[in-house]
């Protein structure tokens, strides 16, 4: 989808009330969508798929007399839960309502109330505007000082710097892309920019790129990807050396205090969770096929030691207590894989012939080793967890274990994750240099 998504968004019961905070964040140039909330009528989701700070009036249906309070805080709950994206990313909650006083009932309520399944839904802070502060008339919904409710709302999201930077780098990220989309304009020539030109001097400009960066053979299969991988590099590189202004440079520096401290060292658990998201593709998060540069299958064959013989040439208990140098007690916890590598430019031109996949085991921290260590044609990865209920495991691949599929049947395996360029180029450089070690005939004394 072409449009973005709003990343401010207000729900008020009451017309009047939401244009008040709308017509205030567009004097910032931040454009949001005023939502009149309909007890009848169900909200559109859509408006809420990327939202950053969620403006809601406390009372949506109006009766704010009531002591009471746990109605309104349910129906927030119930907004939140059918609302916010799972994929959404975070956001921060602002109460624009008389009772600001209420705000740490909300909070409480919603700390005990979210789904925990739904811990999308939950946000990051809950903060507050009071109504009768900022509206001279609360019937006609009148800014009292436009300039006074401006800044209150710049406070209340810049009053969170890690959200506040969270939302700089996303739009710097977007800054980035249309400065990307802005060099490649400039190089369509001049005669060309008219409207019956511009987009036949685009497809030359695009098809030539592409060609380049995928092979004349594969631009079909994925335009998409074609074209990314042409532009990826160049987006990267403008985010990464954006000139920041001070201001934002003191935000970035409020938002991230704790690297000089002596920070107790992350668990396991917590370190699987982070490694996960810097170096692990999930399905249902991604597009993910089984070969996928990187793609991380289950191993596809029947496990059982004469299938496994006559594909390794040793038995399952050989390969996992001679090689990897488990304990027998561990054999059954050791998941097996296939891991997908091989060049980058066969991957990128899709060029024909078999597929090279790496043995390996998915092997919990808890496993039980032996004490001598495992041969160095063994490539570890940093610790995961995917499936909270399996717990923190490592991808263990052999090096000396490869085994080519043909396109046709690996492709219809079971992926289980993919490894992120930067992790696979480190499992790949591993395994180059493991194969070139040079190796000499010498006599010792």
């Amino acid at each position: 989808m072409m449009i973005v998504a709003p990343r401010f968004i207000a729900v008020d019961d009451k017309k009047e009330h939401l244009e008040a905070i709308v017509s205030s964040l567009q004097k910032m140039g931040a454009p949001c969508i005023g939502v009149q909330y309909d007890l009848e009528n169900d909200l559109n989701v859509s408006y809420f798929r990327g939202v950053r700070c969620l403006f809601m009036d406390l009372h949506l249906t109006g009766g704010n007399l009531k002591t009471d309070h746990k109605g309104d805080f349910s129906r927030i709950q119930q907004i939140l839960e059918d609302c916010i994206d799972s994929r959404g990313g975070p956001f921060i909650l602002v109460m624009w309502t008389q009772h600001a006083d209420l705000k740490d009932q909300l909070v409480d309520y919603l700390e005990r109330n979210i789904d925990p399944d739904r811990s999308y839904a939950r946000p990051l802070a809950v903060l507050s505007l009071a109504k009768d502060r900022y509206l001279v008339n609360l019937d006609e919904g009148v800014v009292r000082d436009p300039a006074e409710l401006l800044g209150a709302i710049q406070e209340s999201i810049l009053g969170n710097p890690q959200l506040a930077v969270l939302l700089q780098w996303e739009a710097d990220v977007l800054k980035a892309a249309g400065a990307t989309l802005a060099s490649l304009l400039e190089l369509v020539p001049v005669d060309s920019r008219t409207n019956a030109h511009y987009s036949d001097a685009l497809d030359s400009l695009l098809s030539r790129m592409v060609t380049e960066a995928v092979g004349t053979n594969h631009v079909a299969a994925d335009p998409r990807a074609a074209i990314t991988t042409a532009l990826a590099p160049i987006l990267s590189d403008r985010v990464q050396n954006q000139d920041v202004a001070d201001v934002e440079a003191n935000i970035w520096s409020a938002a991230v205090t704790k690297h000089d401290a002596r920070m107790p060292k992350a668990d396991s658990v917590e370190a699987g969770s982070i490694n996960r998201m810097l170096h692990l593709a999930i399905p249902g998060t991604e597009r993910l096929t089984a070969t996928d540069w990187g793609a991380v299958v289950a191993w596809p064959f029947v496990w059982d030691d004469p299938t496994f013989l006559s594909i390794t040439g040793i038995s399952i208990k050989d390969m996992l207590c001679q090689q990897f140098k488990m304990r027998s007690a561990s054999i059954a916890d050791c998941r097996p894989i296939l891991v997908r590598v091989g060049a980058a430019c066969d991957y990128a031109q899709s060029n024909p012939g078999p597929i090279t996949y790496l043995l390996g085991f998915e092997i919990p921290e808890g496993a039980a080793r032996q004490e001598t260590k495992a041969t160095d044609a063994i490539w570890v990865s940093p610790v995961f967890v995917r499936d909270p209920g399996q717990g923190p495991y490592r991808i263990h691949a052999h090096i000396r274990f490869p085994q080519t599929h043909l396109p046709a049947e690996a492709g219809q395996w079971q992926v289980t994750s993919r490894l992120r360029e930067q992790l696979l180029m480190q499992l790949i450089s591993s395994a180059s240099n493991y194969v070139a070690r040079p190796g000499i005939v010498q006599i010792t004394c």
